[in-house]
């Protein structure tokens, strides 16, 4: 037939051909599954006769199909369109479907309403939502109907609470439409999906329940054909004396985020992890300290928290069971579970738990938290054994220093590997490459993460906690009192890089070289006529090449480094040479001697031996502080190397026909990307999982998570906010300013900032110094008082407020606000020029 297609043609599974609803039909029938008999009217009929309606020619071809299928209880005359029954987009009710149609008259009137209803309004808003660009058209499917005994819906996962540990079966006697149309509530079936063991039942309007049979053939066939299909389904079904009839399976829709986020997770063949219990709490914010949202994929798979934490709460000699899945991945945010979070801070004397620690948890959690009982015995067993056991690189009095020893042997390693062509390496040897740079960073990485995650931690913590407790009559808290004495810290690198490349932007300009040129190449080529122009894009570019492992928005290995694209860099230097902004230095030596004044107020303060305490504790602050700024100058060298390394299986995978790209590698996990190199993973299955997460990724970008989760859904702990007018957030660096508030996303925004602007942004890196030299101040989504842009911020002598919560979306750009950084506080003083209304400032 030229315009029908059925089951068993080779092409009915080809869903530019035959529609979403139909190559799902073609796919179960292809399985095995029972399937009442229907044809397809192709897409092709619809792309020359939606206009004019069916012609002879495919009546004929429809009174031909008619003849081959029993419409003793009518046929069903359903909507089969290019797109329709996806993963990522169901069209559920959006397009038409009519039941118990006889004679050819009234299936070919049907045909015409499922075509006209492809340019329904709601139909193409839905479509223009999901900025749907798979064209083709209507397919429509006509099947022989089937009245069961009982009909229902079958879901292998649980489309509520998106738990995939649960399936749902809903049962009705007679015809579905009554469930479909809501005219009855069905009985309702809940099952566990590793063992079909019955969870929960409750009867709904049905008087009898479904027979035990029916259930069990329901489940099993529904998991099989979701086992088959490779992904979660909805799955209509009729059971009709002792036999199961398939009429319809499509993707559950809401599960493809939690269902492809499985496949990335360390734990998820381990039977003893829970992430769908629904009473189970989840944090986003002692993530936001190691990973930045939108987190690709690949970056949770090769950055996971969970051997380090595991490891830091059994150093304390906890023995007690922890759970496998610790960290969750969701809407490209890494949540932790809230248990792993008290267990940890429980090791901290009460004073440390400072407001900053309490705010990873819910309200409702916080006093608990507070008022635990101190596990001193564990935490003096975690010292003790850092003191006597590698304590050359592990002791608190010498690892600041074996960790600044480290980097220089490690710079030159990292040099050569920069300077390496990877593409043009085998497989083999790339995959030697990679393992050298992974032996480096488990040499170089552990001493640092104990600097880090512990040393500074603790410092951090203490204190702050000793500041509050003891220097409250200088007015102010702990966490300011902590922000003024760890400003302007000495041997920055970010101090260094910065007036390196002032310098080179102060000469550029008084030189008059042609800054106006926006990329580097057309201002080399213009500067190389003059001895000073050959002399700057020589500091340029050895500047660049030294520092080609930073420009990323974060150190997620997704985004672009200056290494991949100098005009980045450069867009840098331009950017200073346009502002008023003072040298780097001098600022920081404003900040260092504003930290030295507040030492000694403080000291002078307190008691002879309180004194002596805080004296120590500067010292041994400055001294982990400056190593937590400056581990990212050498420790970034290792993302922008793993970056490099897995771009280049990409282009492997792309020549393959694996990947559409390279960089849709950043999209795949680390097992993901195995199978496909091995040839386990075939291109349509890695762009179904690609799509997905990128779409999800890219829809972080601009909107944060959630904070909290209770199984899957959103979680609000109701936290008070500021008056109306007010957002609240975490004191970061003291200080008042007023000013335009400018929102930017990622790096390549900060040419858009101003000087004096207020810079609201969901967390910065160290290749956004530049900016803070122009900036009145600064508001963060996500991250502590330790982060990096607070550290220069405080550095900078600028007002911070940080974990401000949907900060760029509450926030208007080019509003004027005010930034109360002793506060907390952001408060609206005057809405953009634009109009542009505040989203509940308050």
């Amino acid at each position: 037939m030229k315009w029908i297609v059925a089951p068993e043609n080779r092409n009915a599974t080809d869903e530019m051909l035959t529609g979403g609803k139909g190559a799902s039909l073609a796919r179960l029938v292809a399985l095995g599954v029972r399937v009442p008999p229907f044809v397809v009217i192709s897409t092709r009929a619809w792309q020359a006769m939606a206009a004019t309606g069916p012609d002879p020619s495919l009546i004929d071809e429809i009174r031909e199909a008619l003849a081959g299928l029993d419409d003793r209880f009518g046929l069903a005359v359903r909507s089969s369109a290019v797109g329709e029954d996806a993963a990522d987009a169901s069209f559920a009710g959006l397009y038409h479907t009519s039941l118990e149609v006889r004679g050819l008259e009234a299936v070919v009137d049907a045909v015409r309403t499922c075509w006209r209803s492809y340019h329904d309004a709601h139909a193409a808003a839905y479509r223009e939502e999901r900025a749907d660009d798979r064209t083709g058209g209507m397919g429509v499917v006509i099947q022989q109907m089937i009245i069961g005994d009982w009909s229902g819906v079958s879901f292998t996962a649980n489309p509520v609470t998106q738990a995939l540990s649960e399936a749902v079966v809903n049962a009705v006697p007679g015809l579905g439409e009554a469930l479909v149309s809501g005219e009855v509530n069905p009985e309702e079936i809940a099952l566990e999906t590793a063992s079909g063991a019955v969870r929960r039942r409750s009867g709904g309007d049905v008087d009898h329940p479904l027979p035990d049979a029916a259930l069990t053939e329901i489940f099993s066939t529904s998991m099989a054909i979701a086992g088959q299909l490779g992904f979660p389904q909805d799955i209509e079904w009729a059971w009709r004396g002792d036999t199961l009839y398939i009429l319809q399976s499509r993707p559950i829709t809401t599960i493809a985020d939690v269902y492809y986020s499985r496949a990335i997770e360390p734990w998820r063949d381990d039977p003893a992890a829970d992430p769908d219990r629904p009473g189970r709490l989840w944090s986003r914010m002692l993530a936001d300290e190691t990973w930045v949202s939108p987190i690709s994929p690949l970056f949770y798979n090769i950055h996971n928290s969970t051997p380090g934490r595991v490891a830091f709460i059994r150093s304390h000699g906890d023995t007690a069971p922890l759970p496998p899945d610790l960290f969750k991945y969701h809407r490209a945010t890494a949540y932790v579970d809230i248990g792993l979070i008290e267990r940890m801070y429980a090791f901290q004397p009460q004073r440390a738990r400072i407001q900053a620690v309490l705010n990873f948890l819910p309200r409702e959690r916080q006093a608990g938290l507070a008022a635990a009982k101190w596990r001193w015995a564990g935490r003096l067993r975690r010292m003790l054994s850092y003191e006597f056991k590698d304590r050359q690189w592990r002791s608190f009095f010498r690892n600041y220093a074996w960790v600044n020893a480290q980097w220089p042997p490690y710079e030159t390693v990292s040099d050569a590997w920069l300077d390496l062509d990877l593409d043009t390496l085998s497989l083999d040897q790339l995959r030697a490459h990679q393992a050298e740079q992974q032996g480096w960073m488990a040499k170089v990485g552990a001493p640092c993460a104990i600097a880090v995650l512990s040393h500074a931690s603790d410092i951090h913590l203490l204190l702050t906690g000793l500041l509050d407790r003891w220097c409250r009559k200088l007015g102010s808290d702990g966490e300011n009192l902590y922000a003024r004495i760890s400003a302007g810290l000495d041997d920055s690198e970010t101090v260094r890089e910065a007036q390196q490349l002032w310098t080179i932007a102060r000469d550029a300009r008084a030189a008059g070289l042609p800054l106006e040129s926006e990329r580097w190449s057309e201002f080399r080529s213009a500067a190389t006529g003059s001895a000073e122009g050959r002399r700057l894009v020589s500091a340029f570019e050895e500047f660049w090449r030294r520092h080609r492992h930073l420009g990323a928005n974060y150190k997620d290995v997704v985004w672009p480094r200056w290494g991949d694209d100098i005009d980045a860099c450069y867009a840098v230097m331009r950017g200073y040479a346009s502002s008023a902004s003072p040298e780097p230095v001098e600022v920081n030596a404003r900040s260092a001697a504003a930290r030295r004044n507040a030492q000694r107020e403080i000291l002078a303060s307190v008691p002879p031996v309180r004194r002596a305490v805080l004296r120590w504790l500067f010292r041994y602050n400055e001294r982990y502080m400056s190593v937590r700024d400056n581990h990212r100058h050498y420790v970034d060298r290792n993302w922008y190397e793993v970056r490099r390394i897995y771009r280049s299986y990409g282009k492997r995978l792309a020549e393959a026909g694996v990947l559409a790209d390279r960089d849709e590698i950043f999209f795949l996990g680390t097992g993901e990307i195995e199978d496909a190199l091995a040839g386990r993973l075939g291109p349509a299955e890695a762009e179904r999982r690609i799509e997905v997460r990128r779409r999800v990724w890219q829809a972080t970008l601009h909107r944060q998570g959630p904070k909290f989760l209770k199984g899957w859904s959103p979680y609000s702990d109701t936290s008070p906010q500021g008056a109306v007018g007010e957002i609240a957030g975490i004191a970061a660096s003291p200080g008042t300013v007023i000013g335009v508030a400018r929102i930017v996303y990622d790096v390549s925004g900060l040419s858009a900032v101003r000087d004096g602007e207020i810079l609201v942004t969901r967390q910065t890196d160290p290749s956004w110094t530049s900016v803070f030299g122009r900036i009145g101040g600064l508001v963060l989504e996500t991250g502590g008082v330790l982060s990096h842009g607070t550290s220069l911020c405080r550095e900078y002598g600028l007002p911070c407020v940080t974990a401000v919560e949907q900060a760029t979306v509450r926030i208007p750009d080019g509003a004027m606000v005010e930034l109360i950084g002793d506060a907390g506080l952001v408060r609206l003083v005057e809405a953009s020029p634009a109009g542009q209304k505040v989203e509940e400032l308050a």
